[in-house]
């Protein structure tokens, strides 16, 4: 469970830092050449305030995912 948390909370930061999502394209009727959905980096459209809070979120998920690993679940 604390590996799960200490993902999930690298997640959020990755987020924060780059200021980017990863997203499913699908392909348009404009590109007919391409087939099936991809994945790509979208951004995330943060503001500073939102930045600050999912960096606050991701750090306080991976200290209680510490605490976790330390009290033994």
């Amino acid at each position: 469970m604390s590996l799960a948390l200490l993902a999930l909370g690298a997640v959020f930061v990755a987020i924060a830092m780059f200021n980017r999502v990863p997203a499913v394209l699908t392909p348009s009727a404009t590109a007919p050449t391409r087939q099936g959905a991809r994945l790509a980096l979208v951004p995330a459209r943060l503001t500073e305030a939102g930045r600050a809070a999912v960096t606050t979120l991701g750090g306080s998920i991976a200290i209680v995912a510490f605490f976790l690993a330390l009290s033994g679940l």
